[in-house]
């Protein structure tokens, strides 16, 4: 049987030997919490980590938004042309917005940063660079990013990497609000 509530939602309810018992369904919750590593150098690492992505989340956030946003501008435009001057004018835009910002990032940073366009677009950043930029101004960038022993190429995957667990469960302690 089924009962509307005064707020109008409908619960359903079924009756057992004269008792009435209501089912609800709650939507779904994750637990997260920070699970203590037992390992002293572990923890540090976590605290320095929670430091760096706390840092920069915002502009993986920030990126993405801005990534789907440009994507959905270039699809709009059939003209090879008109979409290399519009990438022109975006990258000048990001370059104003965001040199002073990147500029004083440190390498880790820079590294948790990559992991988290990575996160939050489903693409390296190598790939994205290619994407917008073409070929050449990737292998440049990824060469640059190789002498501060980074990579652009490098993947998220939480289930494999280390860092990228801890990193995952930094995200999720942000996005629950913990942090």
């Amino acid at each position: 049987m089924e009962k509307k509530r005064p707020d109008g939602t409908v619960v359903q309810a079924f009756v057992v030997d004269g008792d009435t018992t209501y089912a609800y369904t709650f939507s779904p919750v994750r637990i997260v919490g920070v699970r203590p590593y037992g390992d002293a150098d572990k923890d540090k690492e976590f605290r320095r980590l929670r430091y760096h992505v706390l840092k920069v989340y915002p502009y993986a956030k920030l990126a993405s938004a801005k990534l789907n946003k440009y994507n959905e501008e270039l699809m709009k435009i059939k003209s090879k042309r008109k979409r290399r001057l519009l990438l022109k004018q975006r990258e000048k835009e990001l370059k104003e917005e965001f040199t002073d910002v990147i500029k004083k990032m440190s390498v880790t940073q820079g590294r948790v940063l990559v992991k988290l366009i990575d996160r939050e677009t489903g693409e390296s950043t190598y790939d994205i660079i290619k994407e917008m930029r073409g070929g050449f101004k990737a292998f440049v960038y990824q060469g640059v990013a190789r002498l501060y022993s980074a990579n652009l190429k490098s993947r998220y995957n939480p289930q494999v990497n280390e860092e990228d667990e801890m990193i995952e469960r930094i995200v999720l302690l942000i996005e629950e609000g913990k942090i």
